[in-house]
């Protein structure tokens, strides 16, 4: 048997074996995307309501309008493409196919979906590649794998709804450049293709999502100093400027798009510092480590009662955390075996290379935890996290603040712990003297395995009704259309009204996310574009403008001659001016509780006629004087 076992395979048999392994999990998980189109959304809440709508629209809008082009919010201004959130690179890349081989615009949602599950068989190319250098045991590498991805805190953020983060192939890909530049490094071999592709593949996980490139470029960053600083290479000019290249380079490429690229960069205004990195719901809970999901079944023995925000998502795992435990028993009970074992470890090359992985990604777990970590519930206490990057960069670079989502910088940590315990539970198998290590191993790949099944479990029944383009889901909007030629419309005004991603004083007005949801699906139904806007960093003048559309003295002539021609399609829920509503009294700033509080003097002002009415929705007609 443990012959067998130690019998290696060829890397494309084990490449396959875990391919085909984890496209068998993908397909009987997620089938329902595929036998029951258009009626399934991992989420129809706030975020990524927001993610399906823009992604959608966008595949709707006629494509004379150009790739980079966004016009179905913030009309009549529009926007680009980058700042919309919906994966640009995955959009255009449909519209693109849609156009030219055949057209998924009907099912773009069920697309989408299939492109962010689909992905992780990219982590488990991406970890094969990876295992197989570090590990010598095949059952190892194809097993995780394959599990991993399903444990990853990253696969998460599809039910919570920031769709385009839940990649993990992009933070393992960091890993799979620095592995590569660190053996070539260390042998004096050449380089390759490493750099162009890791560069690369960046730079275009910077069009899925931007906070790819300080997440991945921090740990990257770190683990070249500790590398070339403690290995005296950084005289080698060559791994100099390829650990530069690898760190900075999509960093600069990616804005230097952005700007070429942004026909509105000059109206935007300059970033301004946000409040903090220490908001409770941004940053990292250390309890959340090992905090289990909702779903898991097994239980480890110490573990947090209290639920953790979304964003401190950070479970280990049943693996990671009994591996731990193990290794601390072995380190208490046996201590001079696990010390000569220790010492013979930590001088192979695969351990040196996870040690420095872990170093580098802790400094993204120091970082996660925020620039202060409050030592009493009620934070009266703070202890200032000097260890954080954040803590001095928000000293030298204000604008950093942008990413203040703190929390996401722990995800490495995930990747670098499993991989550390991984190569450490290998060489053990091989250079062990305990016969009961061939039993302790496989347990803990075995519970590595009942958490993966409780997330294939879960991820199973994980949908919800797809609310934003199925008129199933909408019976009161699908009753309401039947009597309203929308032909003769040239928008859609929401009321109340929203205006979220200017982030300038007093020009956000936050959505309510049945009233968002309902304007999207209108939206889509029709073609015709909102008024309202729910993306990121719109040009304040343009937002100054749109608001005045629900200011007592009517639009600014400038917004007044570019509405002038055809009506306004309004759409009014009255149930959010009935007493119990709290839209208006949440609202951050004076000028916006206004405006969400008058919105139906606003409809009575302007004497609209009403159009269809079904349920707390109405239709109106708005013909601007």
């Amino acid at each position: 048997m443990r012959e067998w076992l130690r019998r290696r395979p060829g890397p494309w048999a084990m490449l396959a074996a875990a391919v085909i392994w984890q496209g068998l999990l993908l397909a009987r998980t997620f089938a329902v995307l595929v036998t029951e189109p258009n009626q399934h959304l991992f989420t129809d809440r706030y975020d990524g309501a927001k993610n399906y709508f823009t992604f959608q629209a966008y595949l709707q809008q006629p494509f004379e309008r150009g790739l980079l082009w966004f016009g179905q919010m913030n009309y009549p201004f529009g926007d680009y493409i980058f700042y919309t959130d919906n994966s640009p690179l995955l959009a255009v890349g449909v519209k693109l196919f849609s156009r030219y081989v055949y057209d998924l615009t009907p099912r773009g949602l069920d697309v989408y979906n299939g492109l962010l599950v689909g992905m992780m068989l990219l982590s488990t190319v991406l970890l094969v590649s990876i295992l197989r250098r570090l590990l010598h045991s095949w059952v190892l590498i194809v097993g995780l794998s394959v599990m991993l991805p399903w444990l990853s805190p990253q696969l998460e953020r599809l039910t919570v709804g920031h769709l385009n983060l839940s990649l993990s192939w992009v933070v393992l890909l960091g890993i799979w450049g620095l592995q590569r530049l660190y053996e070539h490094g260390e042998k004096g071999r050449p380089l390759g293709a490493t750099v162009p592709v890791v560069v690369a593949g960046q730079t275009a996980a910077a069009f899925l999502h931007l906070y790819y490139l300080p997440i991945v470029g921090l740990y990257v960053g770190s683990f070249l100093a500790f590398w070339l600083l403690s290995s005296g290479r950084w005289r080698q000019p060559r791994l100099v400027l390829a650990g530069a290249a690898v760190a900075l380079l999509p960093l600069l490429i990616s804005f230097g798009l952005l700007r070429s690229l942004d026909g509105y960069y000059a109206l935007r205004v300059p970033l301004v510092k946000q409040n903090s990195y220490d908001g409770p719901g941004l940053k990292l809970s250390p309890a959340a480590l090992v905090h289990p999901y909702a779903y898991n079944r097994q239980h480890f023995p110490l573990e947090s009662k209290a639920q953790p925000f979304d964003e401190s998502t950070a479970y280990l795992g049943l693996f990671a955390l009994w591996a731990l435990l193990l290794v601390a028993g072995l380190y208490l009970l046996r201590r001079p075996q696990w010390q000569a074992w220790w010492r013979s470890w930590r001088l192979t090359s695969e351990a040196r290379f996870v040690l420095l992985l872990l170093a580098a990604t802790g400094v993204g777990l120091l970082a996660a935890l925020g620039t202060r970590i409050s030592l009493n519930p009620d934070g009266t206490l703070v202890l200032n996290n000097y260890l954080s990057v954040f803590y001095h960069l928000d000293r030298l670079v204000p604008n950093a603040t942008h990413f203040r989502a703190v929390a996401r910088f722990s995800w490495p940590f995930f990747w670098a712990l499993h991989l550390l315990l991984l190569v450490g539970l290998d060489y053990w198998l091989r250079t062990g003297r305990s016969g009961w290590r061939w039993a302790a191993v496989p347990v803990l790949v075995l519970l590595a395995w009942l958490d993966t099944r409780d997330a294939l479990k879960h991820y199973r029944h994980a949908t919800v009704p797809n609310t934003i383009s199925n008129p199933r889901f909408q019976p009161e909007l699908t009753q309401m259309l039947t009597q309203v030629n929308t032909a003769e419309y040239q928008a859609i005004l929401p009321i109340p009204y929203f205006h979220v991603g200017s982030e300038g004083q007093g020009l956000t007005i936050d959505d309510a996310d049945a009233q968002s949801r309902h304007a999207y699906f209108l939206a889509l139904r029709t073609g015709l574009p909102l008024l309202a806007s729910k993306m990121s960093r719109t040009p304040h003048e343009q937002a100054r403008q749109l608001l005045s559309l629900l200011q007592p003295g009517g639009p600014v002539p400038a917004l007044k001659a570019r509405l002038a021609g055809r009506p306004i399609l309004v759409l009014y829920d009255d149930a959010f001016y009935r007493g119990d509503s709290t839209l208006a009294a949440n609202q951050p700033e004076p000028e916006p509780r206004r405006i969400v509080r008058d919105g139906a003097a606003f409809i009575a002002r302007h004497r609209m006629p009403l159009l269809a009415q079904a349920g707390t929705l109405r239709l109106y007609r708005w013909e601007l004087e």
